[in-house]
């Protein structure tokens, strides 16, 4: 969980899947609120703007409510890309009420995710590859403030720790486990959600508590 006496920035990939499976409300209990979300990550007035220059949660948005009205699709697909993009909607719910804080970047902020993007410059971080812009601000922005990072990107976790050795962070697994350990769910849901989040396309193969409701 994060400190009291910090705040907690999340990247697209925590906020889409806690979203997609109707479980944001567990997860501001557990990292607290606000959550503080970079603007690159959800924009809630960037408007009218070509796909290619919207937020990364709007992109989201855009893409499953076309999934949805593709016919080419299968009708439970279609109905799953309607829900998916009714769940990520919610965002600007959660903005009014204040249970999420979209921030903008410093300039020495911005001057890290230029660094992390940029193919030329990754290698002083060790990775092979960029960072995707939202999971370099969230890195920037963690390094910079302070803040827990709730992340599953590895490389981002990698890019964290070169910048300031031993940052805290979250990953999603690891919520899972602390949801139930502070009995806020059952270890079984806990799997549950964690396998509801693999059927939406997470990537993470291990569950929180092996061997429980298989």
């Amino acid at each position: 969980m994060c400190p009291q006496s910090s705040s907690c920035v999340a990247d697209t990939g925590v906020l889409r899947y806690f979203l997609f499976v109707d479980r944001f409300e567990l997860l501001l209990r557990l990292l607290g609120e606000p959550i503080a979300v970079p603007r690159i990550v959800f924009d809630p007035d960037e408007g009218a703007v070509p796909e290619a220059a919207m937020s990364e949660i709007t992109r989201s948005i855009a893409y499953q409510r076309r999934k949805s009205l593709d016919q080419s699709r299968l009708g439970n697909e279609r109905q799953l890309a309607e829900r998916n993009a009714e769940r990520l909607s919610l965002i600007h719910e959660l903005v009014e009420r204040r249970a999420i804080e979209v921030v903008d970047l410093t300039d020495s902020e911005r001057t890290i995710v230029g660094h992390l993007t940029n193919p030329e410059r990754v290698q002083e971080y060790h990775l092979i590859f960029a960072l995707d812009p939202g999971e370099a601000a969230c890195v920037a922005i963690g390094v910079e403030r302070g803040w827990t990072i709730a992340t599953d990107d590895g490389d981002a976790i990698k890019a964290l720790h070169e910048l300031r050795p031993r940052h805290p962070y979250q990953r999603i697994r690891k919520l899972l486990r602390t949801a139930a350990d502070e009995t806020l769910i059952g270890r079984d849901l806990a799997n549950a959600i964690h396998a509801e989040m693999r059927e939406l396309g997470f990537w993470d193969n291990q569950p929180p508590f092996p061997g429980i409701g298989t």
